[in-house]
This record gives structure tokens, C-alpha cells and sequence, in this order.
């Protein structure tokens, strides 16, 4: 007999569950042009699903997160297979921008490589929401509170490097708190002074909290009366006048990352309102300290080769640039070299071309041992690398050339097999005052003509050729 109580729930096809998803969900090409939409991003951007097709989906987004998509977000996808989690924001016909949070993945099984998106709307996150309620309480309470929490924030989102978000957020949590001292430690267990003051001897105690904070994740305090349970620490304040340590964790997915240090001269009033407002300042200090990490990470990416690790072009020419325009204005010499491993083909036919990549690596490895501290190492391309050598002579370039010359020419070994290589080398010399100007351009093509001498010598060659 039937339930008359029971529901039916009639069946949903495939295109219907993916119209109707909750998140916005895209298909690109390998080069980013929309194959195929569904209804709930066509709603949120008011752009229909015909319109949206073969658009270029760097062309939907707001300025500044086109910049982020086409020099970080493409390079990381391209490179991973896949990114999580990425903010970015776009444009509506509403005259509004849509802030939205974006993982995606290449997919290779098919013919055509494509990219899978899918959106999800951050406008209306929760923890932005719970932010906005701490905000509201705060102000409630005091309003000192609240106009700290609001220059904190618009102090983290100005902040540039970590140093200066741990700077901000001790800088904010002395003055929300009344504290003597505060200080920012990161890097987890082995703690770094990112910002603030330590007003403790650090013979007494090093690293100026005790070890216990820096794998909290809560708050905790140590005093001067705290002699039995923590010595160290009772000894630090009674030596520093001090009466109470206050430490907050800076916590990534529940993880520490670092921790925030509150330093007393008295024992602190603390109530409900005043924990809230550390733990929201640490909160956003904390996902700030990400997105810079990321940032810094994706920098370095766009900047180096992701096969040896060394400089690329891009970071190549910027180098020679500014040397250049620093040996002009200090009147020193300053030194190109320009390797190129000899027969190098050779050993990807003889060998492989994933034994070629490990040459390479190789290689790129003795270039930067062999080199000076502050010198440039860049792969310029293929095989054949550059090397930027500031306030260097004719007799200081010709040294570090012999010297790479010999370090590539030692044998190479992997698993599986031993090779020798060796490299021909050109350098140019640029002494201002002593030639004409020349920029960064016409110095690589002067250490490209001097290592085809070397080329010409029979190879396995130094020639140099001073300006």
C-alpha cells in the first residue's frame, strides 16, 4: 500500500543539476575562452549563457583582478594543474562588482586540454558576517575599540610584506590593550621577530615568549607570580618590571603561523569584548600573512624559471636595467657573462630529454655556487645562461668566467649514467666613463659575440671583450 504521506521527488538530468548548482560553473579553453556556462553564473554576471561563449573569461573581471588572473592565476594553473580557493571579482551589467572565490583544474583527457571552473559568491561570507557582529560589539563597548579594529584593517590591507602587517598588528594591539610592548613572532616553532618590541632580556628568555605559545591555539598568559609553573618566564618580567605576557596565535587553517605577544606592566583588565577583538585582529592578520605568502610565491614564479629556479628574462632585463643605471651613477664597472653548454643537444638524443632537464638543473646549480653572493644567475634560454656581475672588472669577470668554465666541465652524474660538458663563455666589460653609454640590450649582444669567439676557438673557451 502506497504512503499517502510520502513525497515524490521527481528525477533531475544531468543539465538540469548543472544549471541550477549553487556556484557558478564554467568550461575554458587552454587559452580562456568560455566553451560553456550555466544559468547561475549567466544570473550573477546578468550576461546570458549566448554571450558569455567565446568570451575570454579575463574580460569579465574587474581591473585589478585582471592583472591577478593573467600574471598569477594563469601561470600557477598552467604550472599545477589546478589552483583552490583564489579570490577574484567580477563585473556585472549591474554596474556592480561580484567578489568570488575560484578553483580550478585542467583537465587533459579529452582531445582539446580544458580548464573546469567553478565560482563560488564570497560576498556574503560568514566570516565577514561574524567580523561585522565583533565589530558591532566592540563598538558597543568602547568606541577606542572599534576605531582600532577599523585602522587595523585598512592597516593590513595597505600592507605590502609581512613585516609591516606584523608591525601594524602589534602597533594595534598595544594601543587597543593599554600594553607596554607588543610583538609579532613568525615561522611557526622556531620563532622570528616579524614586528613590534621585546621588552625582555632574551638571555632570560629567548625569543621573548615561552616556547609553549608558539603551538597554542588559544589564548594564554604567563605573570611574574607564575615563579613554580614557569620560572623562565617569571624571572624575564620581574628582570624587565614587567608583570603579565599576553599570547594570542596567528592561526592558517587551524594551524600556527606565528603568534602575537602582549607585554603588562600591570595585570590587564581583559573582558569578553577585548579577547574578541585580539582574536579578530590575529584572524585577519593571519589570512593577510597568507595572501602575501601566496603573492610573494606567485611573484617569484612569474619571475623565475620553474625548471632550474634560476632568474628568468623578464627578471633579467629589469636586473640589467637597474645596473646599468647604478653603474652610470656610482662610476663602476659592471660585467656580462653569456654561457652556452657546448653540443648540449647530444645529450638528449644520447640520453633523454628528462636526463637534458636534469643536465640543466645541474648545471644551474654550479653556475650559482660558483658565482658571488649578490650576482644575478639567469636562464636565458634553452641552454645558455646569463650572468650579471655589479662592480666587477675586466680581471674580477675574467676570474668568475674561468671559474664557471672548470665547475661545468667537472663530470655530471644521475642515476643511471655519467656525463661531461662543457660550456663556451663570453663576457663584456662596461667601464662608464671609459666608453660610450650602452644599455642593457646592446651589452647581452656584445657577451653573445664574445662567446661565439669562444664558439669559433675550438669551444670549452673563455674570450672576453672589454667596452
Amino acid at each position: 500500500m502506497t504512503d499517502p504521506t510520502a513525497t515524490s521527488v521527481p528525477p533531475v538530468s544531468p543539465g538540469e543539476l548543472y544549471d541550477r548548482a549553487p556556484c557558478g560553473l564554467l568550461t575554458l579553453t587552454e587559452a580562456g575562452r568560455i566553451v560553456r556556462v550555466n544559468a547561475t553564473f549567466s544570473a550573477w554576471t546578468g550576461i546570458t549563457p549566448e554571450q558569455l561563449t567565446g568570451t575570454p573569461l579575463s574580460d569579465l573581471l574587474e581591473p585589478g583582478a585582471k592583472i591577478f588572473y593573467e600574471t598569477r592565476f594563469v601561470p600557477i594553473l598552467h604550472l599545477e594543474g589546478e589552483v583552490r580557493e583564489v579570490a577574484l571579482a567580477f563585473r556585472t551589467t549591474r554596474d556592480a562588482a561580484l567578489p568570488v572565490l575560484v578553483n580550478a583544474a585542467v583537465d587533459r583527457g579529452g582531445a582539446t586540454p580544458l580548464v573546469h571552473v567553478a565560482v563560488f559568491d564570497a560576498s556574503r561570507r560568514q566570516d565577514y558576517e561574524r567580523q561585522l557582529l565583533t565589530a558591532r560589539r566592540i563598538a558597543e563597548s568602547s568606541e577606542a575599540r572599534t576605531r582600532v579594529l577599523q585602522n587595523a584593517t585598512t592597516a593590513f590591507g595597505e600592507s605590502e610584506t609581512v613585516e609591516r602587517l606584523a608591525q601594524a598588528l602589534a602597533e594595534s594591539a598595544r594601543e587597543a590593550l593599554g600594553a607596554a610592548a607588543a610583538a609579532v613572532f613568525l615561522d611557526d616553532h622556531h620563532p622570528r621577530l616579524a614586528g613590534g618590541t621585546v621588552p625582555l632580556d632574551p638571555d632570560l628568555l629567548p625569543g621573548g615568549v615561552p616556547p609553549e605559545a608558539l603551538a597554542a591555539d588559544g589564548i594564554l598568559t604567563w605573570t611574574v607570580r607564575d615563579g613554580q609553573q614557569h620560572p623562565d618566564a617569571a624571572t624575564a618580567l620581574r628582570a624587565a618590571r614587567l608583570d603579565t605576557i599576553l599570547t594570542v596565535p596567528l592561526l592558517q587553517a587551524g594551524t600556527p603561523i606565528g603568534t602575537l605577544a602582549c607585554y603588562f606592566s600591570r595585570p590587564p583588565e581583559l573582558d569578553d569584548h577585548a579577547t574578541d577583538l585580539l582574536r579578530s585582529l590575529c584572524r585577519q592578520a593571519a589570512q593577510t600573512v597568507a595572501r602575501l605568502r601566496l603573492q610573494a610565491q606567485l611573484a617569484a614564479i612569474a619571475l623565475h624559471d620553474p625548471l632550474t629556479g634560476l632568474a628568468n628574462r623578464v627578471l633579467l632585463r629589469t636586473h640589467i636595467a637597474a645596473s646599468v643605471t647604478a653603474a652610470i651613477e656610482r662610476q663602476e664597472p659592471l660585467a656580462l657573462i653569456f654561457v652556452d653548454l657546448d653540443d648540449f643537444k647530444a645529450v638528449n638524443d644520447d640520453l633523454d630529454h628528462t636526463a637534458g632537464d636534469t643536465v640543466l638543473k645541474l648545471i644551474a646549480a654550479r653556475l650559482s655556487s660558483a658565482v658571488r653572493g649578490d650576482d644575478l644567475v639567469c636562464r636565458y634560454g634553452g641552454d645558455e645562461f646569463i650572468i650579471v656581475c655589479r662592480d666587477t672588472d675586466h680581471e674580477r669577470a675574467a676570474a668568475i668566467a674561468e671559474r664557471i668554465r672548470v665547475a661545468i666541465k667537472q663530470p655530471l652524474h644521475d642515476d643511471g649514467w655519467t656525463r661531461t660538458i662543457t660550456a663556451s663563455v663570453g663576457v663584456t666589460v662596461h667601464t662608464p666613463g671609459h666608453s660610450r653609454a650602452l644599455d642593457g640590450p646592446e651589452l647581452l649582444r656584445v657577451a653573445d659575440k664574445a662567446m661565439y669567439r669562444s664558439k669559433d676557438r675550438g669551444k670549452d673557451q673563455v674570450s672576453v671583450i672589454a667596452l
